[in-house]
């Protein structure tokens, strides 16, 4: 009952329509019972009348038959073929019903099943947008992705083909019996005296088809995972020559699935030949008695030839019935993992959003610690304190680990802090909205991500109506528009592949900074945005940026001493507390971990300076020698 609840939700308001398709391949149905008694009534009423030369007469038995008496001609000894021809139209007319019926049954299902699953996608595609970095941090991509996908089209094909189908069927079933019934009601049971073995057969193979499908479904999850980060990762795979190593990672997993696929197969490899034989043993004991009762005087030829029609529509419904619970069960596996999304908690959208109104950009975090889902044992953040003034430009910096990122995340209200309180404009962050919040940042990822665009298309991704004007004075800011013009052949309007494919790292990181910058936001934040440039293009980069975001309070995460000294404050940490708070002339003065990077940093600049230089004077050298 709960997946026939999840499956009525998910059909919606097109349920409805499902019903209406239903009752009109009812019609069809029981207008298809009629075409049995056609052939009983040839057989034992039109022939017999004229084999006796009209001593037989044609007496109605029941009032199906006396309906059509009423609209054949009537029959005399001598118009045999007209007779027949009448019966041989009303049986064509019968099917012509049946067929427009079953037709517009099928047209109708048909259409509101790709309605239905329209919806199910956007209902999926905007559920997944909605849910916290938290759930994406832990769900695989490529497992979502055929959830999506697989899961999908499994319901699409249970709704189109098999909802209306099991209405179908039964009612082919009840029909047939109950025709049958009316015949001879012994002959009735005994046709059917083999279906209760087949139904608890079939629920078995159900159990059974469930627990296996289970797990090769998880099986499958597991090679889209491989494949999707196979594909994403393509470069780093051939640049370490891993071929190879991906192939067999690849062949392993898909051999783990086909075991549990053949599992599948040996079920029914069993089920499915021992249905049939049950099946086939039910229509020859039909048929051994039916010839029985015929030899006993008690069923005529015709009905017999009626009954053997009806018996078929009987034993038609035992046979689909493996097929239709074999498909169900893969439809509730398929509904369980699609809800197993829909019913994850989304993101608290609600609090105060201030259209129009921007941030002053003063910042405060009081005794804040956060852990990742509280699993870490040593906190991300513990116990962190600190004050910005609005337009402040602050520098984080510190080792991998020490919750500079994270920093960001609880600002921009990715997580929630464990204990402690932050406040942007003397307010509590709770109390702004998560729309309105991410709107009024700007953030450049030190692994920048590109879509599958233009170039024009992807700085202007936060306002898709900017004038290229617009784009161009951003991308010159970024210092990346005299590559766009000069490199690109088709300029703004190059498609740059999937993720940015066809650009360097540092022309990536150089749109994603125009793609900030177009934004316009109150406050900036720049992780490690400029790690992939030269020395001379971050210098350029960065006297842009002293202009652009003037008086707006910014962020830079760095691992370069060079790209944080002009910065008012450079906050550094390290296993989620503040070791080190100051400018740069005070910090380098103090004995910490920030003199100790800046030397280390000075150190190696001036080791490969001094090496520049060797190798230029002995070059001249041999140039002069030469």
């Amino acid at each position: 009952m709960e997946y026939i609840k999840k499956l009525t939700e998910i059909l919606g308001k097109w349920r409805f329509y499902y019903i209406f398709s239903s009752v009109l391949l009812l019609v069809a149905t029981f207008v298809r019972m009629l075409e049995p008694k056609i052939l009983q009534i040839t057989v034992d009423k039109v022939i017999v009348f004229f084999q006796s030369e009209g001593k037989i007469k044609f007496i109605p038995d029941d009032f199906i038959t006396r309906g059509i008496y009423s609209i054949l001609p009537e029959m005399k000894t001598d118009n045999l073929h007209i007779v027949l021809i009448s019966l041989g139209l009303i049986f064509l007319v019968i099917s012509l019903i049946r067929a427009a019926f079953a037709f517009s049954s099928n047209a109708i299902n048909a259409s509101v099943t790709e309605k239905a699953m329209k919806n199910l996608k956007d209902r999926l595609f905007s559920h997944i947008q909605a849910l916290p970095i938290a759930y994406h941090s832990q769900t695989p991509t490529g497992e979502l992705i055929q959830r999506c996908t697989g899961d999908v089209e499994t319901i699409r094909k249970f709704s189109a083909n098999q909802i209306v189908e099991v209405i179908r069927l039964s009612g082919i079933f009840i029909g047939a019996f109950l025709m049958m019934l009316t015949i001879n009601v012994n002959y009735a049971l005994v046709s059917i005296v083999l279906f209760p073995l087949l139904l608890f057969g079939s629920l078995y193979y159900f159990k059974k088809e469930k627990i296996i499908w289970t797990e090769h479904e998880k099986q499958q999850d597991k090679l889209s995972v491989i494949v999707q980060e196979n594909l994403s990762g393509i470069r780093v795979v051939k640049a370490f020559a891993k071929e190879e190593f991906e192939i067999d990672k690849f062949t392993k997993q898909n051999e783990e699935k086909k075991k549990w696929g053949l599992k599948l197969m040996r079920l029914n490899r069993i089920y499915w030949p021992s249905s049939d034989i049950i099946v086939h043993m039910q229509i020859a004991i039909s048929v051994f008695f039916g010839g029985y009762l015929v030899f006993s005087n008690k069923l005529s030829v015709g009905e017999y030839t009626a009954f053997y029609a009806y018996s078929t529509f009987v034993t038609w419904p035992m046979r689909r019935l493996g097929q239709i619970v074999a498909e169900m069960g893969m439809a509730t596996i398929a509904l369980k993992r699609i809800y197993s999304i829909l019913e994850s908690d989304l993101e608290d959208y609600s609090g105060k959003t201030d259209s129009g109104k921007k941030l002053k950009g003063e910042i405060e975090f009081r005794e804040v610690s956060f852990r990742y889902d509280g699993s870490e044992k040593q906190r991300v953040l513990d116990n962190i304190s600190f004050k910005i003034k609005p337009g402040e430009k602050i520098a984080l910096l510190g080792p991998t680990g020490a919750g500079k990122t994270t920093i960001i995340s609880l600002l921009m209200r990715f997580f929630e802090p464990d204990s402690g309180e932050i406040l942007i404009d003397g307010k509590n962050i709770g109390r702004y909205s998560r729309t309105f919040l991410r709107s009024r940042f700007g953030v450049v990822l030190q692994k920048p991500f590109l879509f599958s665009t233009t170039i024009r298309n992807n700085i202007a991704y936060a306002n898709p109506d900017s004038l290229i004007e617009e784009v161009i004075e951003a991308s010159k800011a970024a210092n990346i528009h005299d590559i766009i013009t000069e490199v690109f052949p088709d300029s703004y309007d190059t498609i740059i592949g999937e993720k940015g494919v066809t650009l360097s790292g540092g022309q990536k990181q150089r749109v994603t900074i125009a793609r900030t910058l177009l934004k316009d936001p109150d406050i900036f934040v720049f992780d490690d945005s400029t790690s992939a440039v030269d020395s001379e293009t971050e210098f350029e980069i960065q006297k842009e940026l002293r202009k652009l975001t003037h008086n707006k309070t910014t962020f830079i995460i760095a691992h370069r001493i060079t790209s944080i000294q002009d910065c008012d404050r450079i906050i550094v940490l390290d296993r989620g507390k503040i070791i080190q708070e100051g400018t740069h002339d005070e910090l380098i003065k103090q004995d910490g971990f920030y003199k100790k990077i800046f030397d280390i940093q000075v150190s190696v600049e001036n080791e490969i300076k001094a090496e520049s230089e060797n190798f230029s004077k002995e070059m001249n050298q041999n140039y002069s020698a030469i």
